[in-house]
């Protein structure tokens, strides 16, 4: 019995060492210089939720961008009870550019932001889509970086987005959380196999959504990263866009219970990457479950005294490539390293990762923004 333990305990975490070696030699493979068009016609979509709030900086930030090319402004209105719809109507008035979609025009089969989304780009009248969320904020350069990525061969462009500015616990590890997310992207994008994305910048192409749609995602959210694994499936060209004038500043979240809400969606799309992408669902699994023996080695060294040196082991063994990986990430991304955060991140990060992990299967008790998913 000891020995089949030891044995299962050994290939979950040799899958996740071999993952975190993938994440730190893929982020040193150089980019294919591919010729880009330059200013192509682009179609902006947003889906807004009750986003009153933070529609005039993302309005501002819309009115700034240096863009020389053609360019139209979609804002999706997704059943907003507050002045969302008065506020893009008014910006529509003295902007031409920007176009009021309702999120049910989209395909009545698809739900929550997914709809949203579908109601804009059905609207759209630009082969290449750029997406981002209400509550992000813009650089002037971010149409531009994101655009000028495009040619004939390129489908996908996955965007990068941060926490700039945390400001207590929560948003430190909200910053260094994304980080190593988004450092795995770039570097399984760098090895053609890409892992992961995020709906606050990423874009495409219309004619790839025309061709693989939403109608095939088993999720409450999957917009983003689900979608991205049907997209790789058709064998087309992804890449990441690590031009620090294409970043994008995420939400900060300084309340805990929004920032695990939001957090357990993420994981809902984990929890059924088995359907899209089995390789990386077995490297989820192996990061659920390596985290999960750490959490619980007081109790197993308390029935297996002889195991603490192999818990021991694997917790440094983590710690360091983990850590190589965040200093990887902060160097190519242009991050701020502060490794007193970063300890504190990667003690916290044992008990989220399995909390998000058994959270993930309660996400339609959570929904998306008040929505629920129905019974």
């Amino acid at each position: 019995m000891y020995i089949a333990a030891l044995y299962a305990i050994l290939v979950v975490v040799a899958i996740y060492i071999i993952s975190l070696l993938i994440y730190i030699v893929g982020n040193f493979i150089s980019k294919n210089k591919t010729t880009h068009k330059e200013n192509p016609s682009v179609s902006i979509i947003i889906a807004i939720k009750n986003g009153a709030k933070s529609l005039p900086h993302l309005l501002n930030d819309l009115e700034n961008q240096n863009y020389k090319g053609d360019y139209e402004y979609i804002l999706v209105d997704d059943q907003s009870n507050d002045n969302t719809k008065n506020i893009i109507q008014k910006s529509a008035q003295k902007n031409k550019k920007i176009k009021y979609v309702l999120s049910s025009s989209g395909d009545n089969k698809l739900f929550f932001k997914k709809r949203a989304l579908d109601a804009g780009i059905k609207m759209a009248s630009h082969e290449i889509l750029i997406f981002t969320d209400v509550d992000c904020r813009l650089k002037n350069t971010w149409i531009e970086s994101m655009a000028n990525c495009f040619n004939d061969n390129i489908d996908y462009v996955i965007g990068y987005s941060e926490i700039s500015s945390p400001s207590n616990l929560i948003s430190w590890f909200q910053k260094i959380d994304l980080l190593m997310m988004m450092t795995a992207g770039r570097a399984t994008c760098n090895l053609n196999k890409p892992f992961a994305c995020t709906g606050q910048n990423q874009a495409y192409k219309k004619s790839l959504y025309t061709k693989i749609g939403f109608l095939k995602i088993n999720s409450i959210q999957g917009d983003d990263s689900l979608f991205m694994q049907l997209c790789a499936k058709e064998k087309i060209k992804i890449i990441f866009n690590d031009n620090k004038e294409s970043f994008v500043e995420s939400r900060m979240e300084i309340n805990m219970m929004a920032f695990i809400k939001q957090r357990m969606r993420w994981a809902g799309d984990a929890k059924v990457m088995w359907n899209y992408n089995k390789g990386y669902f077995l490297i989820f699994l192996s990061t659920f479950l390596t985290n999960l023996l750490l959490l619980l080695s007081p109790f197993i060294i308390i029935l297996y005294k002889n195991f603490w040196q192999y818990l021991l082991i694997i917790f440094f063994i983590k710690f360091i490539l983990e850590g190589i990986i965040y200093i990887i990430g902060s160097t190519k991304l242009h991050a701020t390293q502060n490794p007193i955060m970063f300890i504190c991140w990667y003690i916290i990060e044992i008990p989220y990762i399995v909390l998000m992990g058994i959270g993930s299967f309660f996400i339609k008790y959570i929904g998306w923004k008040g929505q629920k998913i129905a019974n």
